[in-house]
């Protein structure tokens, strides 16, 4: 069916239900994509954004991603300076209004291994929206249900007004992942760095609380 719709990707269907539910595409002026590659999630934006002048959809991955129309693509790996100063130098002054991740891990033979890595993926691209979000802006993140799927919901209630945890159709009901829907960004004008760092976060939660 992502092939007969056009889609890179049957993740194109998962951010389309999910934004049927909280609608926060079709006004958005800048959406950033992190680990975006192949693109299904930035086509989603491409088609749902108002086809505004000035609007921006920026999609960052490690790997080069084909061309889409009117989207900006980033090669970088979101966990570095440079690529974060590279998305900067993109936007400019703007602020985003909407960031996403659908982000995962190559997979291998240990499931712990598989949802640490994913939910440590999730953490820095939380990061990473911390640094390019506006005010009451949405951040749409992948997880993996594990040990440390209450510390990373956590973490992201200090930092939004609303958490909400979403399993769209599209997702194989055998899948582990689920999705956070975190809306109402707060941003504080000080952030605790240990929110970020995975051991603090995935290993010492508790004492942050």
């Amino acid at each position: 069916m992502a092939k007969e719709q056009g889609y890179r990707s049957r993740a194109a269907f998962k951010l389309t239900q999910i934004n049927r539910k909280f609608h926060f595409l079709e006004n958005a002026k800048v959406v950033i994509d992190l680990c975006a590659a192949p693109g299904g999630f930035t086509q989603v934006a491409q088609r749902t954004m108002a086809k505004t002048p000035g609007n921006i959809i920026l999609a960052v991955d490690i790997l080069p991603i084909r061309a889409i129309p009117n989207v900006i693509t980033l090669i970088g790996d979101i966990t570095t300076d440079k690529c974060k100063a590279q998305i900067k130098a993109q936007l400019q002054t703007l602020k985003a209004d909407v960031v996403l991740c659908d982000g995962a891990p190559d997979v291998g033979a240990s499931y712990d291994r598989d949802a640490y890595m994913q939910n440590e993926i999730a953490l820095h691209s939380l990061k990473c929206a911390t640094q390019h979000l506006k005010r009451n802006g949405t951040f749409v993140t992948k997880l993996y249900r594990s040990a440390d799927y209450s510390s990373y919901v956590w973490i992201v209630k200090q930092l939004f007004q609303n958490v909400q945890a979403v399993k769209p159709n599209a997702s194989r009901s055998q899948s582990a992942e689920i999705f956070l829907v975190c809306t109402g960004y707060l941003d504080p004008t000080k952030i605790d760095e240990r929110m970020f760092d995975p051991q603090s976060v995935f290993e010492q939660v508790s004492e942050m609380r």
